[in-house]
């Protein structure tokens, strides 16, 4: 699996779990009335898709299609008349060489795919500004470490990139950029540390700390918002931009990955899902396994909904999206199946 690809998945160690329990990032939400998601699945061959779904995930509809295609972190426009999402497709050797990742877009339907990067090097996980002009991604441009860093890119292709922030030299990426509703500044994940063997796609790396800073969309004014050691990323801006949530993990022994929520300068720090993790590990009957991750809000703020696994011998293995209340409680299944990446937007429910 590609790199970048990889980066935000979960560390679930169980080999059991690993191939089921992977997380990877969610997208903004802009506010409005709580309408259809789009989210990632995994179709039986291991391919992600891009589907969107009523908010009671009735009237499903698959917009990607493989095996010529694949979609990544699915984003909804603004209007919610298209969606923004990254994909391999123009990668000759998606398991070797140099990596090519494009950012795209379509109709919500699926229809009138277009192309907006150029092939050079790695551009992907794309969020949009409030008018719906722009797109933020992350990207390497095929010059690693030179060009790695956050950049923008009108919705409709035209006028090229522009770059908002640089990689520092103690760090080794910045991903998952996303504006605030009143689009006056960009949350964003750095990640510094670890090590990494020689080829870059593959995912094998310790030591690795992630936090989430904020910037002003002209690259000035750059603010940390959470510590380096709770791996804190994926932040998702709540509808009136006070608040944000992210996926993170909480020092307790044996997590994994737990969803928190903080005002919008960091402070107020709260884990809203207190998971297991993985614990019990040598003996069958004692494993336990639970974390959620890929944190949303709901358009109209009153919910957020997040990817949860978890297992236990007696239970089994149990996966998919959940709900709760943005002070954690209420919590119940939505899914259980591939489902990841969530984005809620506001377009109508299909009928």
């Amino acid at each position: 699996m590609p790199r970048r690809a990889r980066r935000a998945l979960a560390a679930a160690s169980l080999a059991l779990l690993a191939a089921c329990a992977v997380a990877v990032p969610a997208s903004a939400t802009f506010p409005g009335p709580n309408g259809r998601l789009v989210f990632m699945r995994f179709e039986p061959d291991g391919r992600p898709q891009v589907w969107t779904a009523n908010p009671d995930m009735t009237r499903q509809v698959q917009l990607t299609h493989g095996p010529e295609w694949d979609g990544w972190f699915p984003s909804w426009s603004p209007d919610h008349q298209r969606v923004a999402f990254s994909s391999y497709h123009e990668d000759p050797d998606p398991f070797g060489g140099p990596e090519i990742s494009d950012v795209y877009t379509m109709k919500a339907d699926g229809t009138d795919v277009r192309k907006l990067t150029d092939s050079h090097g790695y551009n992907g996980k794309p969020s949009w500004s409030p008018d719906g002009q722009w797109l933020l991604f992350d990207a390497d441009r095929g010059d690693y470490p030179a060009s790695q860093g956050i950049y923008a890119i009108r919705s409709d292709g035209s006028g090229g990139l522009r770059r908002i922030t640089t990689l520092p030299a103690d760090s080794s990426w910045q991903e998952l950029a996303r504006f605030s509703p009143d689009g006056s500044r960009i949350a964003f994940d750095e990640v510094r540390g670890g090590n990494e063997v020689q080829n870059r796609r593959q995912f094998l790396l310790a030591g690795e700390q992630d936090a989430v800073f904020t910037v002003r969309p002209d690259g000035t004014d750059l603010r940390q918002i959470t510590p380096w050691g709770m791996h804190i990323g994926d932040a998702d801006w709540s509808p009136d931009g006070k608040r944000l949530v992210f996926s993170g993990q909480p020092s307790h022994i044996g997590n994994i990955g737990d969803v928190l929520i903080s005002d919008a300068d960091g402070s107020h720090l709260k884990d809203l899902t207190q998971d297991d993790g993985l614990t019990g590990i040598g003996r069958d009957s004692a494993v336990r396994y639970s974390e959620s991750f890929n944190p949303a809000w709901s358009p109209d703020g009153a919910t957020i909904v997040f990817v949860h696994a978890e297992y236990t011998t007696e239970t089994g293995f149990h996966m998919g999206l959940q709900t709760m209340n943005p002070d954690g409680s209420g919590r119940a299944w939505l899914s259980q199946g591939e489902e990841h990446q969530p984005d809620w937007g506001s377009a109508p429910p299909l009928p």
